[in-house]
């Protein structure tokens, strides 16, 4: 039977018919599947239908036509490179963890922090290190690939990844090895077919479930030739904690939505708009299901869906002492575990748990829960063995039943996704935000939004939302604090260039969305460009590097070959150390005292060099520079945030010891950047000084809370970017440059040319400023859209505070 198209559908298929590239937007119970199906049916091109999992591939194989091939990335994968290790996957059972501590050649415990880590569990570390390596676009291990180890601090982490690294270097040779010895696993094939820099074989590429994507196939669907169609629901991102990644937002396409939820009525979807609203979508939805949908409180629900393991547990508890049959989606296996590693804990004798192995009691395990910040994600579990115990725990486990069997399924939101109940209850575990210091009502984490938003949109019929029925009282203070136009309680024009950039409803974004509505057209013309450049250079042997303060460090760097000072934010955050009150993070006086005074020996110091270029070392001058980033953050932040270097001052603390206390990683990071930089900048340094601009300030940066770029070379307005991952960079740093340009209201700076500089790849990027306006579809020439945007920041229009 032919499928009938709604409006939203038929406008998709028109799109996709015309060969561009699209991220469709669909909300939930939507029938984005069935829109793919119209769209394949609508050509006789070649497709790919990329899925998340293998059965909603077998599905779609059956309702595509035949023209469209089904696959998951995995199976694609394996057709290309991974059946070259089918020996090896065949073969590769468990291996025992000490087996493998003897392929990768530990031998011996680690001694770290009073603690010891076993062979076995190095081995096992080694492994995970690959297993997220794996997840990344990366192209070699290193230290950050190692999970966090509860227990232990900070530097002792460090110190356990860097030695590790050594054998996950030799583990990742070895399983690329076709004799390789090592458990070889279906990630491990991914990430090599990957790395081929693969062209997919079809004329168009359907990506479904994109909210939520391996990096790794992201990094294929981006580079591909062929016609991209990306669809899925952005406010459905749940798994970025895994590492998973939204394709859709910032993707330089068409962006349309499917809006018409066919799974509920107009009650359920009035509940989905309000988390919509929370999740920071501008989607709204229309319930088309069932006309007796309705929200109430429901009895017997067919599913109770909870926050975390712990909340599902003490739901499992409640329906087992009521003698009701239930379910838990994925098993009670995690929590089996858990229990296990509490009853072996507390009776004195080591685990094996990966979560749990370096502590010697549960005593331990408690007081690292309730005191450490790290230990927080355990603190739900430790709080549920306590109030049950590991028996009770064990014994509800085993008296779990099977989906069919169960009068109740429980699940969390997560395990939730992708699936739907005819009724549904909000269970425990979603928490209204708290107030802060002040008393102040804390803005709802969009991330939490998004999650209740999959929950509440799993009902068909019924919608019992007892759980977060705290949203009225938050909604009502958050309405009384008159937020409207604002971000924390501030006028967003009172922003900077770059935070009102970071929201769609701000002056600078809806006129950018007015005036220049094109950037895709700057973002693909960016993408094939950066396709030329080496993968970017990173930190390897640093598990946490500080990549704010590197960005900034690089920064400076930079503007120092130029001639130019740090900036006026170093300025500002050296003097703010010398006020009479404290702010927050702030050490007591005598030591705020000795941190202002440091601060003005690093500006005095990097004057010096100023005057006499060439007159320091690289090293000692990247140190500087280092904490330099520290006190910028104190004038962007107001604080000195719980990571800087600044927060451990004495009043003994100088200057010598902030750079002695600079990580020898920054040193070696660094040294590489300004070595990639040397072939772009050096055209840059030969310019005459009054053609060399670092941190411009334009006329019409007071009409907004502020806008410096980093630098204008004989007309060239340049902007460093220090990420490495330049396939995000997209909509919001093409608007960047165009407010900068637009900024300058007299045109002091005669900018002619705009441009981006990738330092981690030495890859330099310019725009002629016709070409530039030309693509970002600009219907004015230059000086009429910086009068446009001048009259339309001093509107009355645009909030500003009384």
């Amino acid at each position: 039977m032919a499928i009938e198209a709604t409006r939203e559908q038929q406008a998709a298929r028109e799109i996709f018919a015309s060969g561009r590239d699209l991220a469709l937007v669909a909300g939930a119970g939507t029938g984005k599947t069935s829109t793919l199906i119209l769209m394949g049916a609508a050509t006789r091109k070649r497709g790919l239908y990329v899925a998340f999992n293998r059965a909603i591939a077998d599905d779609a194989r059956g309702r595509f036509g035949p023209n469209v091939e089904c696959r998951t990335a995995h199976s694609i994968a394996f057709r290309a490179v991974g059946h070259l290790y089918r020996e090896r996957l065949n073969s590769s059972t468990r291996i025992p963890a000490m087996h493998t501590a003897q392929l990768l050649g530990i031998t011996r415990e680690l001694a770290v922090d009073s603690r010891r880590i076993k062979i076995g569990h190095q081995a096992r570390l080694v492994m995970g290190m690959i297993r997220k390596f794996c997840y990344t676009t990366d192209r070699q291990v290193m230290a950050r690939h190692m999970e966090w180890l509860n227990g232990l601090g900070d530097q002792a982490q460090e110190y356990v990844a860097r030695t590790l690294l050594p054998y996950a270097h030799r583990a990742w040779e070895d399983i690329c090895a076709a004799n390789g010895k090592l458990r070889f696993e279906h990630d491990h094939y991914m990430k090599l077919w990957a790395m081929t820099e693969p062209v997919l074989p079809a004329d168009f590429v359907l990506l479904d479930e994109a909210q939520d994507t391996n990096p790794v196939l992201e990094e294929v669907f981006l580079t591909q030739d062929a016609q991209r169609i990306c669809v899925g629901d952005p406010a459905q991102q749940i798994y970025g904690w895994r590492n998973a990644r939204d394709v859709m937002t910032g993707f330089p396409a068409d962006h349309l939505h499917l809006t018409q939820s066919f799974r509920f009525g107009p009650d359920i979807a009035k509940v989905a708009n309000r988390w919509l609203k929370h999740a920071e979508s501008e989607m709204r939805l229309t319930g088309h299901g069932p006309s007796t949908s309705r929200v109430e409180t429901v009895s017997h629900p067919d599913a109770v869906l909870c926050r975390g393991n712990a909340d599902a547990m003490q739901e499992v508890l409640g329906f087992l002492e009521l003698g009701t049959p239930v379910a838990l989606t994925g098993g009670g296996s995690a929590l089996h575990r858990i229990a296990t590693a509490a009853m072996e804990l507390r009776a004195g004798k080591r685990t094996s748990h990966p979560e749990l192995f370096l502590f010697s009691s549960w005593g331990e395990v408690q007081e690292y829960a309730e005191q450490d910040k790290a230990g927080q994600d355990l603190k739900a579990i430790v709080q549920l063995v306590d109030s049950y115990g590991p028996d009770q725990i064990i014994a509800a486990v085993d008296r779990l039943s099977p989906e069919q069997d169960a009068k109740v399924t429980v699940s969390t939101a997560h395990k939730a996704k992708g699936r739907e109940w005819a009724s549904v209850r909000i269970g425990k575990g979603f928490m209204a935000p708290a107030v802060d210091d002040e008393g102040l009502q804390r803005v709802l984490n969009s991330s939490e939004a998004r999650l209740i938003y999959v929950a509440v949109t799993r009902a068909r019929q019924l919608l019992d939302t007892d759980g977060i029925a705290w949203i009225d009282a938050y909604e009502t203070t958050v309405a009384g604090a008159d937020r409207d136009g604002t971000v924390a309680g501030r006028p967003m024009i009172e922003l900077s260039l770059t935070g009102q950039l970071k929201y769609d409803s701000s002056p600078i974004s809806q006129f950018m969305a007015h005036r220049l509505p094109y950037s895709q057209n700057l973002v693909r013309d960016y993408l094939n460009r950066i396709a030329r450049f080496p993968h970017p250079t990173q930190p390897i042997d640093v598990q946490y590097p500080n990549w704010s303060a590197l960005g900034h460090t690089i920064d400076y760097r930079l503007r120092l070959t130029l001639g130019g000072r740090l900036g006026p934010a170093v300025d500002l955050g050296v003097w703010a150390l010398n006020g009479v009150e404290p702010f927050p993070g702030a050490p007591q006086a005598e030591s705020r005292k000795a941190l202002h005074a440091a601060g003005h020996q690093l500006l005095a110091a990097v004057d010096s060099y100023l005057a006499v270029p060439g007159s320091m070392d690289e090293h000692r001058l990247t140190q500087l520079c280092f904490v330099a980033s520290f006190f910028e953050d104190i004038a962007r932040t107001g604080q000195i945030r719980r990571f800087s270097m600044l927060a451990g001052a004495t009043p003994a603390t100088d200057l010598g010891d902030l750079t002695a206390s600079v990580p020898s990683y920054v040193l070696d990071d660094i040294a590489h950047q300004m070595r990639l930089a040397e072939g772009p900048f050096a055209s840059f340094r030969a310019l005459p000084s009054p053609s060399r601009v670092c941190g411009p300030v334009f006329t019409g940066s007071g009409d907004i809370g502020g806008a410096d770029a980093d630098y204008i070379c004989d007309g060239l307005l340049l902007d460093c970017k220090a990420t490495k991952d330049p396939r995000r960079l997209g909509r919001d740093e093409i608007y960047q440059l165009a407010g900068y340009l637009l900024l300058d209201y007299d045109d002091k700076f005669r900018i002619d040319h705009v441009g981006l500089y990738l330092s981690r790849q030495g890859g330099l990027i310019t725009w002629e400023v016709g070409d530039f306006l030309r693509r970002l579809g600009a219907q004015a020439p230059l000086h009429q859209l910086r009068e446009q945007l001048h009259q339309y920041l001093r509107s009355p229009n645009v909030q500003r505070k009384p």
